[in-house]
């Protein structure tokens, strides 16, 4: 069976300011997943656990709109 290399269709060029854009926020979320994984493993109710991350979201939420 042939495979096909589709992974050009992927490339996208970005100049250096969206390409940083992008990985921060990439290290962004996968900074938060990490925080939430630590949480999940503290926090056994998913209540709290819930309230706790919608608490974490809304405080990175004020302060990305204060920094703007």
């Amino acid at each position: 069976m042939a495979v096909i290399n589709r992974g050009h269709e992927w490339e996208v060029e970005f100049d250096g300011e969206s390409l940083q854009k992008l990985e921060d926020d990439k290290t962004l979320k996968a900074v938060m997943f990490l925080m939430i994984q630590e949480h999940v493993k503290s926090i056994p109710n998913d209540q709290e656990l819930g309230a706790r991350i919608r608490k974490i979201i809304l405080n990175f939420n004020k302060e990305k709109n204060e920094n703007n």
